[in-house]
């Protein structure tokens, strides 16, 4: 298996919650009309999404170390399309929602696996720089899903939407079976046992680089969650677009993943994984702040929106890029439920998060940026002040 097919196949497997998220939101408005519900509840799909996203890695990481890889990832994508097809045949949100819950539950395969895998042949700042690769290809979620999904509303409205991510499930499956080889040379059939299992995860928080930035993943991932779930709506709140207006220019802030996973894997080259992190994480804050601040002015353009957002994706993806390298590095053995603990932690507190919050913005961008200047200087505040140490 090559190189550059695994980090191909990984970075899609990385995509699959954010091309999930993207591609629902040029729908919003079509499934409001179609079902008959408000659009804050229509919102919900994104947050059902990864809270039983969140769930799924608690299972599927575990399992891949029990089972190997391959059969795990062609598990979890087989309960992903079928929550697909079951959302696109539904007559109420209610129903979509539930076919929802059973998309995201499968979707947990994805991410959480693509990390063991890239632990099971990589370490150290190799880990880091084919970790940042691979995750360049999330862009397919920002960039290329609410183009997709834009033009499966105008073909099939919003069921349409629903149909492609089965077929991109599909297409998962086809190279997990014709081209994907198992990096799990020895699987351990008692990884799965509750008392081994809570005692491996122990161990991912007694490790104090592991601990620290798995608690930290959480509260970074509501970074761009909140942006995610609330862009149809500040897009027109404050700006009064829709539509392909509103697709082409998130679409256009995805390019800045692309860019700022380049420079990272060169920072990591030679500054090392924490001078990166702590740079991108100032970065991602003052864009924050500036955002907030032209806002609150009532001087920022549409144009400058669009602009500042393509540099805090860029920023945030590289800060939990690495995050998740410096989780899961100290732990080869139990690469899948060091994998899976972070994935829990980070989109169950990031999906709650977004649901809370979802009352106090309202859609708004004033409220909305203030609330990610709290998030985003939290966040640099801790990488800045975190020194690492050897463990013992």
């Amino acid at each position: 298996m090559s190189r550059p097919f695994l980090v191909m196949f990984t970075g899609l497997l990385l995509a699959l919650n954010a091309f999930s998220c993207d591609i629902t939101l040029p729908a919003f408005w079509s499934m409001e009309k179609s079902l008959g519900a408000p659009i804050e509840h229509v919102q919900a799909v994104i947050p059902v999404f990864l809270f039983c996203s969140a769930i799924g890695q608690l299972v599927f990481g575990p399992a891949s170390d029990a089972y190997g890889r391959k059969p795990v990832i062609l598990t979890g994508v087989a309960c992903y399309i079928a929550g697909a097809l079951i959302a696109a045949a539904a007559d109420t949100l209610t129903v979509a929602l539930y076919g929802r819950a059973l998309q995201g539950f499968g979707s947990a395969c994805g991410a959480v696996i693509a990390r063991a895998l890239l632990r099971d042949v990589h370490s150290g700042p190799e880990l880091a720089r084919t970790m940042a690769f691979a995750s360049s290809v999330i862009a397919l979620g920002p960039i290329i899903a609410p183009l997709v999904g834009y033009g499966l509303v105008v073909i099939g409205e919003w069921r349409g939407v629903f149909v492609g991510m089965a077929i991109y499930g599909a297409g998962l499956a086809t190279m997990t079976l014709m081209r994907l080889q198992e990096t799990n040379k020895s699987p351990d059939r008692g990884a799965i046992a509750p008392v081994r299992l809570a005692n491996a995860i122990g161990r991912v928080f007694a490790n104090r680089q592991s601990r620290y930035f798995v608690l930290l993943s959480g509260i970074n991932s509501f970074a761009i969650l909140s942006y995610v779930t609330n862009a149809p709506r500040l897009y027109k709140s404050a700006f009064g677009i829709e539509g392909l207006a509103f697709t082409a220019l998130f679409a256009t802030t995805g390019a800045g993943i692309i860019a700022g996973q380049y420079i990272n894997a060169r920072l990591i080259s030679r500054l090392g994984v924490m001078a990166a992190t702590r740079s991108s994480a100032l970065v991602l804050a003052a864009t924050a702040i500036t955002i907030a601040l032209l806002s609150h002015l009532g001087v920022i353009s549409l144009l400058m929106f669009a602009a500042l957002m393509l540099i805090y994706n860029a920023a945030f993806l590289v800060v939990m890029s690495n995050a998740v390298s410096l989780v899961i590095d100290p732990h080869r053995e139990i690469a899948g439920v060091a994998s899976s603990t972070i994935g829990f932690v980070s989109q169950l507190a990031s999906s709650l998060l977004v649901f809370a919050t979802l009352p106090l913005f309202h859609g708004r961008l004033l409220p909305w940026s203030l609330g990610m200047v709290v998030v985003t200087v939290i966040v640099a505040a801790a990488i800045m002040a975190y020194r690492p140490r050897t463990e013992h």
